[in-house]
């Protein structure tokens, strides 16, 4: 990417507003979103403040992430041509967004190389339409996700598709990702090279710490002071103040990435599933029910049929022993000659 050649940039010279940056939204972001009644509901995005204070905790966080709202699941499948239709849209939309990250890359360069206050105006604009952007195709791409769960059948040539669409938006979050970590890097090396002409005397130690402390902290720019009070000194320390804005915004940048990467992670749980998962387990304890019952009635036959053996056994022992006793009887009456009563 390209941080110097500005005047290749289409935005650059009159940076404006997202309706005057050539990029047009699927349906219109500022308007209805056509997924709104049909499967989603999109976040306010209005309420938040220029770096987006929502995002306050660190980068790859999950507060923003665990607020999002599932799609809503009374929408009908779209057709195969709705369905690419939208999706072309939407590629035109990211096509915009790498538009943007350009941009953002020539201002960054701009504001790094000069104290214009112009140039971090604009830069503000456009990291501020870039968010708005980001996010709302990120619903929009949730939306498709959604559609694509629904869709039944062995021709469903959907899922392909919008494994294209998604990967090729995170390959542009990436890059901004990219472009901003590297003028995460480019300011805190201007502020310790500022904070040098300071502090000659500055140890490595204290310049590191210097790149990382909190400028927009009062006592610590006017502790940086006491050493050097020189009208150089105090315009110096003046942009290592702006550079530490621009490094503020970059990280809420950052953490903004890290929940839309999370986001686009996130399974989209169509209610359908929901409801044939619950039919199944209700099934399950039906099947189980019965075959519960079967072995209490296979135990019962065993106990019964044990019974019925018992009894015979019973019996014929008994039918044993009358034997034994007859036959002993018996033969102790013919023996004595005493069975016939002579004498």
């Amino acid at each position: 990417m390209s941080y110097g050649q500005q005047s290749q940039n289409p935005y650059y010279q009159a940076p404006a507003p997202q309706q005057e940056s050539g990029y047009q939204p699927a349906h219109g972001y500022g308007q209805a979103n056509p997924y709104a009644q049909d499967q989603y509901e999109m976040q306010d995005y209005g309420n938040q403040d220029q770096y987006g204070n929502q995002y306050g905790h660190p980068y790859g966080g999950t507060q923003s992430t665990q607020q999002q709202q599932q799609p809503q699941q009374g929408a009908a499948v779209l057709s195969q041509a709705e369905f690419l239709e939208r999706v072309t849209t939407l590629r035109n939309n990211i096509r915009g967004l790498t538009a943007d990250i350009d941009t953002i890359s020539s201002l960054h360069q701009r504001t790094l190389s000069s104290t214009d206050g112009n140039a971090r105006a604009q830069l503000n604009n456009f990291v501020e339409q870039t968010r708005s952007r980001n996010q709302a195709i990120t619903e929009e791409i949730k939306a498709l996700e959604l559609d694509v769960k629904k869709t039944k059948g062995p021709d469903n040539t959907k899922k392909p598709q919008f494994e294209s669409l998604r990967t090729y938006f995170k390959s542009e979050l990436d890059k901004y990702h990219s472009v901003e970590r590297d003028f995460e890097h480019r300011y805190r090396e201007q502020i310790a090279r500022q904070y040098r002409i300071v502090n000659p005397d500055a140890t490595e130690d204290e310049v590191q710490e210097a790149a990382q402390a909190d400028w927009g902290n009062e006592g610590v720019f006017q502790t940086a002071l006491r050493t050097n009070r020189t009208a150089q000194a105090s315009s110096l320390l003046g942009n290592v103040r702006a550079r530490h804005n621009e490094l503020t915004q970059i990280e809420h940048t950052l953490a903004e990435l890290g929940e839309l990467y999370q986001r686009l992670a996130e399974e989209v749980i169509v209610h359908e599933d929901r409801i044939e998962v619950a039919e199944n387990n209700a099934q399950k304890t039906v099947d189980n029910m019965e075959q519960g019952n079967e072995q209490v009635k296979r135990a019962s036959d065993h106990a019964r049929r044990a019974r019925k053996l018992k009894w015979w056994c019973f019996f014929i022992v008994c039918l044993i022993i009358l034997a034994v006793a007859l036959g002993v009887g018996l033969g102790i009456c013919l023996t004595g000659n005493k069975c016939g009563g002579g004498k």
